[in-house]
């Protein structure tokens, strides 16, 4: 092979190993900051819906049976600002919620039978280890439950009384 067939298969080569890398990384960017709110790898054995606070959608993977309520986010690594789980009860109580075996601090939003928000925990922290983890209640009974990113109710002006809608394929 003279010397020009080995600088076009070298200028090849590298052309060809630049082209794979660019594409490996502009993968793994997308994946590393998803911000679609049809992000498939959250929760995808549950059933979804989308609901909009104040303009801003967010994605809610739905507890609906027992075993996810109980399990609700934790060990989950993250979430994102658009992001959330709604926990569905059968009827209205003052349901309790605790931080136990999670990986990052949340806003939970407990609303009642139309909608609206009744009580807000702010930034709650994870349990540590070998300390009483507290529950969290609400004063009045609610039928729904959202949990957010922590600083998503100061972020996106959530307060008591306020509506939030979302409709439910049941």
């Amino acid at each position: 092979m003279d010397t020009k067939n080995r600088i076009l298969l070298v200028v090849f080569t590298v052309l060809i190993f630049s082209i794979l890398s660019c594409r490996s990384y502009a993968l793994e960017l997308q994946i590393n900051n998803n911000t679609s709110v049809n992000n498939s790898d959250f929760f995808p054995q549950y059933q979804k819906t989308t609901i909009s606070i104040n303009g801003f959608k967010v994605l809610l993977a739905i507890a609906s049976t027992h075993e996810q309520k109980v399990k609700g986010l934790s060990g989950l690594e993250k979430l994102d600002e658009n992001e959330g789980m709604l926990f569905l009860f059968n009827e209205p109580s003052k349901q309790g919620f605790w931080m136990n075996e999670m990986n990052f601090p949340i806003d939970i939003i407990w609303l009642d039978s139309k909608g609206s928000v009744s009580h807000i925990e702010k930034s709650l922290q994870p349990c540590k280890p070998f300390v009483a983890c507290p529950v969290y209640n609400p004063q009045v009974d609610t039928l729904y439950v959202i949990e957010l990113k922590s600083g998503f109710s100061n972020d996106h002006s959530i307060e008591n009384g306020m509506m939030i809608n979302f409709s439910l394929a049941r």
